[in-house]
């Protein structure tokens, strides 16, 4: 399963994004579900990074099947629009797909 975590503040605001694991819904190249979240992070990534020019900060783990984009403290206003785009069309897919992507959000404060 793909667990999908979407930090926001307490406002509501979006910081972080942090995707886990693999759907399996099919074999490795096979699984159309892995294939939408894929795809979707590397249209928001491109969004935020080449298109509105947000240093945002990228890790990823290919052993652990494990990627994370966090918005930079100054720049989070600006990504607002992308990350909410991405958390409905995240939250759709797990809609139609409940046993190979989960969808969740933590709260924060500021200055975690």
């Amino acid at each position: 399963m793909t667990r999908v975590t979407f930090d926001r503040l307490h406002s509501g605001c979006f910081t972080a994004v942090d995707l886990q694991g693999h759907a399996g819904y099919a074999e490795e190249g096979e699984d159309i579900v892995c294939a939408a979240v894929s795809s979707s992070v590397q249209l928001i990534h491109a969004l935020l990074y080449n298109v509105q020019h947000i240093e945002v900060d990228t890790l990823i783990e290919e052993e652990g099947a494990h990627i994370r984009l966090t918005l930079p403290a100054h720049q989070l206003e600006e990504g607002q629009d992308a990350l909410r785009a991405f958390h409905l069309h995240l939250s759709e897919l797990a809609q139609d797909y409940p046993e190979f992507i989960q969808v969740t959000e933590v709260y924060k404060d500021a200055a975690d």
